[in-house]
């Protein structure tokens, strides 16, 4: 089996991010912008969620434990997180730190490997081409070996397009429910989904979805996209309208 290598993409804007800089502000807000940035690096791996395993009495505990840093500190930081949507708590045991989900990079060794190999015959100018009228180096080999997220990449559609539908439907209707009896094997007894901090969340089961089950089903609401923005529109219009009436 291959290995998996991950990483933190932070953008150019990270500092300069308006609640990253409030955090900054509070008194020992550098320590506390370190202790996010461990708290990100612990969740690369696994789409940006963090599972509570109850090793100690608190999430902060916990964590305070693996990141070896003071608990009050976590506190602080986790507090601040969640007033300000970085932290969502998708179950009792499943927290998602928002933003990562979009700062997540990872390669296979093999593509490692590749790549570096693709590296030294340039540098050796094994397979360098030129144009003819410029004599300008031409260089087309594209690291086609980086995978990009499960979540991100439906098959036989562009990432670009699915993320913009993913981000379109969030944005409509965050709380989007639907159901899927009849299809998928999901029985007429099945309660349905929603989407929880961008995840999709069995309401039967209580559960979040694993990868390979939450592939399918996003696959399924992107070819069907028209239809699905269409009823996020109408299911939100309809929750904020019963809001109004229940003040």
């Amino acid at each position: 089996m291959q290995k998996k290598y991950y990483w933190l993409k932070l953008p150019i804007s990270f500092f300069s991010d308006p609640r990253i800089k409030k955090l900054r502000r509070i008194a020992g807000g550098d320590t506390y912008v370190i202790i996010f940035l461990k708290i990100m690096l612990t969740v690369i791996n696994s789409e940006g969620i963090y599972t509570y395993e109850g090793i100690e009495k608190t999430l902060e505990e916990e964590l305070a434990l693996k990141l070896d840093e003071d608990v009050d500190n976590i506190k602080v930081v986790i507090a601040f997180l969640s007033t300000n949507q970085e932290f969502i708590e998708l179950t009792n045991e499943n927290y998602l730190i928002q933003r990562v989900t979009s700062l997540i990079g990872k390669e296979t060794d093999s593509a490692i490997r590749k790549r570096k190999q693709r590296q030294k015959e340039k540098e050796s100018n094994v397979t360098m081409s030129h144009d003819s009228r410029n004599n300008v180096p031409l260089d087309k080999e594209l690291d086609k070996d980086i995978k990009p997220s499960l979540l991100l990449s439906p098959k036989n559609e562009t990432q670009n397009d699915f993320k913009t539908f993913k981000n379109h439907l969030i944005n409509i209707c965050p709380t989007f429910q639907f159901s899927l009896q009849g299809k998928f094997g999901y029985n007429d007894e099945h309660q349905g989904f929603c989407i929880k901090g961008g995840y999709i969340f069995d309401l039967h089961t209580n559960k979040l979805l694993d990868k390979d089950a939450s592939f399918i089903i996003w696959e399924y609401l992107f070819q069907q996209k028209t239809k699905v923005l269409e009823i996020a529109k109408s299911q939100y219009q309809q929750m904020t309208y019963t809001k109004k009436i229940e003040k």
